[in-house]
């Protein structure tokens, strides 16, 4: 167990810790009251029987009478207003009425050593009525190190200011100060030690519903993948089987052939982008062991545009709009090849024959912004919000219906925070669309 002496629980759970403690000390608190409440009324109540006037020297029973009714009626108070609290509030609600908790420690613990201050006027007193109260705080309330020192620090400055005025004894007020400042220690010291039992006990069941979500999480994506491998891979397999139904059912010519090759070497192509586009979003990846080359960007993307150019098969020119200036940058070029690969598909799929296709660089905020531009039909606006989600819905079929499964700009996006920069989309109906990738000036 993590002991927090001196210190509050991470700044991970700091803020939800508080509120869960908050609300548990306001019902911990109501109860307490109500049992000093019920136990100082039953005193009363028992002194109608038994003669404690005659009992207790006539000067002390004034006193103690005096701190009987307080605590009957302080406590009694408490109780209502917290238990009204508790039931009628919302949780949220409920937190702006914990200093009623703190308020109602102080109450307590100062009746129990003004009960204390009466008995002393006999030497022979121990304290026992300040240590139960002290403890029962400690013990059954959970409060932040702030809280606690202003509890002490209040006990501290009552004892010292009221305590000459009840002791007669030397000798006994030389005792009591070293049991006085052993209880409070005593009382710091344990409350410690129930703030860290609870801390680390909320840590491992926020540590268990995390690690729950997660497998949430996972079993979620293994459903998609499954239905993205039922679904989407069905088309071309499906293919290939028609094709070669086609090759052994009937005769065909040579130009037949080679365009049944085609139209199966095609579908092969299709079902592997799907595999690896799931793979990738499948993958968990490390920030920290991204390998990257240091290099000139301008030649980088000249390269990047004119290898796509030659996979795809694009017929038309894809503009290029370079900075006059070399700009370099550590990046891992395999990955960031991939991301402009990806938008520039996309920016081809829905550009008609007539429109333009612009990769262009320059510097920005420090680091680089690398846009790629299109005067295509646009991203309809209820569509953008969840553009880069994971199996987003905002995938659509291209203009000559190319297929998409919904991860291409999720992964584009994966792939852009593992070197620390963000992606963004501005696009309007129509109009065309921009997707700008702006890496940070520590990557240069």
């Amino acid at each position: 167990m993590k002991l927090y002496l001196f210190a509050p629980i991470e700044k991970k759970y700091r803020e939800e810790f508080d509120q869960h403690t908050m609300l548990q000390n306001i019902k911990v608190t109501a109860f307490i009251a109500l049992a000093v409440a019920t136990v100082t009324m039953a005193v009363r109540i028992a002194s109608w029987f038994i003669p404690y006037q005659e009992m207790i020297p006539s000067g002390q029973f004034y006193e103690y009478r005096l701190i009987n009714n307080f605590m009957v009626s302080s406590s009694a108070l408490f109780a209502g207003l917290l238990f009204f609290i508790w039931k009628k509030a919302a949780p949220k609600q409920q937190n702006r009425y914990h200093f009623l908790c703190v308020l109602y420690t102080l109450t307590f613990t100062g009746s129990c050593m003004s009960l204390t201050f009466v008995a002393q006027h006999n030497p022979k007193n121990t304290m026992t009525m300040l240590l139960l109260g002290l403890l029962s705080v400690g013990v059954l309330l959970v409060f932040s190190i702030r809280n606690l020192l202003l509890i002490a620090g209040s006990a501290i400055v009552s004892f010292m200011l009221f305590f000459q005025l009840f002791q007669v004894s030397a000798d006994t007020r030389s005792l009591n100060y070293v049991a006085f400042w052993l209880i409070i220690t005593c009382f710091v010291f344990i409350s410690r030690l129930i703030y860290s039992y609870h801390a680390n006990y909320f840590i491992k069941i926020k540590t268990i519903e995390d690690k729950n979500r997660e497998i949430e999480k996972a079993n979620e994506l293994k459903n998609k993948i499954l239905a993205i491998v039922a679904h989407d891979l069905r088309n071309p397999i499906s293919g290939i089987r028609s094709v070669t139904h086609l090759m052994q059912e009937y005769p065909y010519t040579k130009e037949q052939e080679n365009k049944y090759l085609y139209w199966i070497t095609d579908a092969c192509k299709t079902a592997d982008q799907i595999i690896e586009e799931l793979l990738m979003a499948a993958k968990q990846r490390d920030a920290d062991l991204l390998q990257t080359d240091y290099v000139s960007l301008n030649d980088w993307l000249k390269h990047v545009r004119d290898n796509w150019l030659q996979k795809s098969n694009f017929n038309r020119e894809i503009g290029l709009e370079l900075p006059l200036q070399e700009l370099k940058a550590r990046i891992h070029t395999g990955k960031m090849q991939r991301v402009v690969d990806n938008l520039l598909h996309n920016a081809a799929k829905f550009t008609p024959v007539q429109g333009n296709i612009t990769l262009g660089m320059k510097q920005h905020r420090g680091g680089v912004r690398i846009s790629i531009a299109d005067t295509g039909i646009g991203i309809p606006e209820e569509l953008i919000p969840t553009l880069f989600d994971q199996f987003t819905a905002s995938s659509r079929q291209g203009l000559n219906n190319e297929p998409s499964n919904g991860l291409g700009l999720h992964i584009c996006k994966q792939l852009v925070q593992e070197h620390g920069g963000s992606i963004y989309v501005t696009s309007q109906e129509n109009e065309g669309t921009i997707f700008n990738i702006d890496l940070p000036f520590t990557l240069l």
